[in-house]
């Protein structure tokens, strides 16, 4: 099929890069010390090696974690982007086994749970989780591991987890639906990645471009969108953990929301970006950071 990964303009789009201004704050700080884990599935660390600082398996299936190479890679590779200089940690926490919704977010719970509990006995710093919402009642066990984990000092920064210790964010969208949640999300990032394409569904996106319509969901386009904004968020906290390793979460939420900005201008193509609060400024936070330890 003819033109089989073209984006026409692709490098005029807004990236994390431009959005979230990180060239700059990387002129001051790369994660360096900071020890992030990625709960996640398809990882294929047995051929990266040198992308994790260890991979661990709380499955019935390591072949997931060691052979298989998919979402969690993806992550990783995403994290790696954003702060060159951490530590990541592959746990292969993620599974859909079970004959009804209900065994599977069961499972699902009980998986990122034990998750969370490693991750506070080794020592690490942050955690991303980019996977559906488990509903309550079934999240019960992953909120006391959310809680166990900000008692330790360990941030999370789970998609689709409205639990107030969570620093949650969300996409950068005008209008958010947060129907079947408690509260706002705390911060918005981008939400588009052409760093990986597929073939798949190149030609049903041609298709629609073609007709001249715009893609209606994640489904629509043949490159991964929302779940990368777990682990931006957690790059860039890590960014900032690096300068001031005593910063603890809540620190870290209120640095990043205050030197937060909104964007206004409505774009003129679906992949651009509309008006959104919140939008994550790495680089002015970095900065306020340094001002503050100035001033000390």
């Amino acid at each position: 099929m003819a033109d089989l990964f073209t984006f026409t303009n692709a490098n005029s789009r807004d990236t994390y890069f431009t959005v979230h201004r990180l060239k700059k704050a990387h002129a001051f700080s790369l994660g360096s010390g900071i020890k992030i884990g990625i709960i996640d599935w398809l990882f294929g660390a047995s051929s990266a090696k040198d992308l994790y600082a260890d991979a661990v398996n709380f499955t019935e299936h390591p072949e997931h974690l060691y052979e298989h190479t998919g979402h969690g890679r993806w992550m990783a590779d995403t994290l790696r982007e954003i702060a060159p200089a951490c530590r990541i940690y592959a746990l292969n926490a993620v599974s859909y086994e079970g004959d009804t919704d209900e065994e599977r977010d069961r499972l699902r719970s009980r998986q990122l749970a034990a998750a969370i509990d490693w991750a506070c006995a080794n020592g690490l710093d942050i955690l991303t989780y980019s996977h559906g919402q488990i509903p309550q009642p079934l999240r019960t066990e992953v909120d006391q591991a959310v809680e166990r984990a900000h008692a330790r000092g360990l941030l999370t920064t789970f998609i689709h987890n409205d639990h107030p210790l969570n620093l949650w964010p969300y996409p950068c969208m005008p209008f958010p639906d947060v129907s079947g949640f408690t509260r706002e999300p705390d911060l918005n990032l981008l939400h588009y990645d052409y760093s990986v394409l597929f073939p798949s569904m190149q030609e049903r996106y041609q298709e629609m471009m073609d007709r001249g319509e715009h893609p209606r969901s994640g489904n629509d386009v043949p490159f991964f969108s929302v779940s990368s904004t777990s682990p931006v968020l957690a790059g860039i906290c890590a960014l900032l953990k690096s300068l001031d390793p005593a910063l603890t979460p809540q620190a870290i939420k209120e640095k990043l929301q205050a030197a937060s900005y909104a964007i206004t201008d409505r774009g003129e193509h679906w992949y651009d970006l509309n008006p959104c609060p919140r939008v994550v400024d790495a680089g002015e936070a970095v900065e306020r950071l340094l001002e503050t330890r100035l001033r000390r």
